[in-house]
């Protein structure tokens, strides 16, 4: 069985930033699970080591949703191929 992007997701969400797993859900910005600016970058490093795509500090925001956070990197990824 694959890994879904979003368990991807929730994984370097949950490793990275320390945020419990019963935190994550679509509608949840990375701002309400306490993510910083600091951390957004970290996470834009992890989502590149992850995803094999780079995500600049520009088009990640704490106001993204995990669901926009999922459309991002599955634009990267798709235009990447």
């Amino acid at each position: 069985m694959s890994v879904s992007m979003q368990d991807r997701l929730f994984a370097v969400l949950i490793e990275k930033a320390g945020i419990a797993r019963a935190e994550l859900f679509p509608q949840v910005t990375l701002a309400e699970l306490g993510v910083d600016s600091l951390l957004l970058i970290e996470l834009g490093v992890s989502f590149e080591k992850e995803f094999g795509v780079v995500v600049d500090e520009e088009e990640l925001t704490a106001d993204h949703t995990l669901s926009q956070v999922l459309d991002l990197l599955d634009t990267k990824l798709a235009t990447a191929s």
